[in-house]
């Protein structure tokens, strides 16, 4: 009896053995395939994070030294008012002339508040420089808007946030841009950028002056190609305000 007893005892512990000896082999031959699989997770995490925050970095830096020289620009502009107003009402015309469309330029806020007025108010020879100056600068502004350069693109859109967004005129040529570049289907850098760089400023434009353009606002979103996802996106937002 003990004889039989012993020997299902060795017989249980054999098989025992034989189950984890086949657990253990099956953990060693997956080990194989697991472990570059895990070191490569753990590369592509670590490197997509570094990535992650390498961007974030720049764009923090880039933020950081355009805000330094805005406010540089801003402190430089009210220096310059004072150099220009002896020049803009000189009775020489050439000089006013010349000062009216230098000072756009120049000094960008207060300048177009300047200029606006002599717009309204100067002579009909003022008055006519003042408005072609004022139209040249639109066009300037939307040009850069769609520059190849971003900084120069940055410029252009704070500017027109700063001190255009009431300006129906603006509006009307900067919608007129973006529509020709989305149904040339232009896929140019500067192009898709541009299209981007709308988006991002027309939420800045009155409500009252966008509701006006809806229709082409509209048009303008559904021809934004898919893969276009931030420029959608902004679309999509500006929208729904509308």
């Amino acid at each position: 009896m003990e004889e039989e007893i012993k020997d299902r005892f060795e017989k249980i512990e054999k098989k025992l053995d034989n189950k984890h000896k086949d657990i253990w082999d099956k953990i060693q031959s997956l080990s194989g395939v697991l472990i570059p699989i895990a070191i490569a997770g753990v590369g592509w995490y670590y490197t997509n994070e570094n990535s992650k925050s390498q961007l974030e970095a720049q764009r923090l830096n880039d933020e950081n030294q355009f805000q330094i020289a805005l406010v540089n620009s801003n402190v430089g502009q009210s220096e310059l008012i004072k150099d220009f107003m002896q020049h803009l009402v000189s009775k020489d015309t050439a000089t006013r002339n010349i000062a009216i469309e230098a000072i756009l330029y120049a000094a960008p806020t207060p300048g177009k508040k300047i200029v606006e007025v002599l717009s309204r108010t100067g002579d009909k020879q003022t008055r006519l420089v003042a408005i072609d100056a004022l139209a040249n600068k639109r066009t300037d502004l939307i040009s850069n808007l769609f520059s190849d350069q971003k900084q120069i693109r940055l410029i252009a859109a704070n500017e027109i946030i700063t001190n255009w967004t009431n300006d129906r005129l603006i509006l009307s040529e900067l919608l007129s841009r973006t529509k020709e570049c989305i149904s040339n289907s232009d896929s140019s850098p500067n192009c898709d950028d541009g299209v981007y760089n709308s988006f991002a400023v027309l939420p800045s434009f009155s409500k009252s002056l966008l509701l006006e353009n809806k229709p082409i606002i509209v048009a303008i979103e559904n021809n934004v190609p898919p893969n276009r996802t931030k420029t959608k996106k902004l679309a999509n937002d500006l929208i729904k305000q509308l």
